[in-house]
């Protein structure tokens, strides 16, 4: 569990980074869509008071980066498909953000979170139930031992 709660953090800490990056390099998303960069600085304080709130309430911060990144994640998602700034045509706008590596990564990086976060809560509740990998393997290798006996 202690691994999960590091990659969720390490996760939550990338997305603040790279939206901060964002916002200190992009000067263009500042002139055409200041209203996108102030999202985005929403997005990077949540990812920072979650990263913050890991280390003492981990269940609430780990559905707060799931909800967050599933957030993100649509906004992002919809910039792309209908999010152009007035004046500016939605495929140079779509252009502009797929060719942006800090856009994709932030893009890659909310995909990584919600997995990461639907591991974590899912772990515990499979542990509870009795289902590990080992059993699992256990009883792919008696299927095909099995077989093999015949």
């Amino acid at each position: 569990m202690k691994a999960a709660q590091t990659l969720l953090s390490a996760g939550l800490y990338t997305s603040s980074l790279l939206g901060t990056q964002i916002l200190l390099m992009d000067k263009w998303l500042w002139s055409a869509a200041s209203t996108h960069a102030l999202g985005l600085i929403i997005f990077v304080l949540a990812d920072t008071a979650l990263l913050a709130g890991m280390w003492k309430e981990t269940g609430f911060a780990t559905i707060g980066a799931a909800l967050t990144s599933i957030v993100q994640l649509a906004a992002m998602l919809s910039d792309v498909a209908i999010g152009q700034p007035s004046g500016v045509s939605a495929s140079t706008f779509r252009i502009y953000l797929l060719a942006d590596t800090a856009f994709i990564s932030l893009l890659a990086t909310q995909v990584v979170i919600i997995a990461l976060a639907t591991a974590t809560l899912t772990i515990p509740l499979a542990h509870s139930h009795g289902l590990t990998l080992s059993k699992f393997k256990n009883h792919q290798t008696d299927k095909i031992g099995s077989r093999g006996r015949r």
